[in-house]
């Protein structure tokens, strides 16, 4: 079992943000989330992770509706990384990364704990980072780190058999291109290694081909079409839904496919 919506409603001041949303995350895959600016991809997040609560519909975490979850277990659970975190004390980046084992300070050994936050700086590309004070980073390298937080409550306990989920809200956002890849290289890693059930937010078509098991494109707050990569990022459907013209062709080298958008 594992983090699901079934046709969530938002509706905040009259304004219908959400209408009828039904998604499902799956362990071991991740799921990109597509859609313009405006269309309810950060409100579905909010919602999927407990911090908002929908107008209708339900969210359950194994078959656990998400309003019944103490916070603590919830943590333990499901770790969250969104577009921006804002952080004014003298932090260290190491110190914000080990803020993600606050749920299993007192169920891990401090060696366990330590050993998760170094692996989840290590896939982040942060360890060089680590004595540097939070405030003085640079908006990509806060964008590391949090990431880095993120992975390392998600990988929870040792030989722990519950599923955990990953939501990340634009992991991108600010990052040069090295990096992204190696973000979502990193987050993928996590979901086929941990059989972490993955989310994430993305604007690149390129990379949410390259890196994701499973699309879901939102417009308007519906949901468009979900199901796996090829099958929905037909460029059709891709141009109707971002207003532009898409075609898709072949990296004979690396078999993926590649988008093309003009307008």
């Amino acid at each position: 079992m594992t983090l699901k919506a079934t046709a969530i409603d938002v509706e905040i001041n009259s304004a219908k943000l959400l209408h009828n949303v039904s998604l499902e995350l799956t362990p071991g895959k991740l799921l990109g989330v597509l859609g313009p600016n405006g269309a309810g991809k950060s409100t579905l997040l909010k919602v999927l992770s407990g911090d908002l609560a929908p107008s209708g519909g339900t969210v359950t975490l194994d078959d656990i509706p998400l309003h019944n979850w103490q916070s603590i277990d919830l943590a333990k659970r499901r770790a969250v990384m969104p577009q921006a975190s804002q952080l004014a004390f003298p932090f260290s980046a190491r110190d914000v990364v080990s803020m993600g084992r606050w749920p299993y300070e007192k169920l891990c050994s401090p060696f366990i704990n330590r050993l998760a936050v170094e692996k989840a700086m290590i896939l982040a590309d942060v360890k060089h980072l680590a004595d540097r004070l939070y405030p003085v980073l640079s908006g990509g390298e806060k964008q590391r780190v949090q990431l880095a937080r993120a992975l390392t409550q998600s990988i929870g306990l040792t030989d722990d058999t519950e599923t955990k989920c990953l939501l990340l809200d634009e992991p991108t956002a600010g990052l040069d291109i090295a990096h992204q890849h190696a973000v979502l290289a990193a987050a993928r890693k996590q979901c086929k290694e941990r059989n972490t059930a993955g989310l994430a937010i993305l604007h690149d078509l390129n990379q949410a081909a390259q890196y994701c098991d499973s699309i879901a494109i939102i417009s308007n707050g519906t949901l468009i079409s979900n199901g796996p990569t090829l099958e929905v990022m037909k460029p059709e459907l891709l141009s109707d839904i971002f207003s532009c013209t898409i075609s898709r062709s072949l990296n004979v080298a690396s078999e993926t496919p590649v988008f093309l958008s003009s307008i």
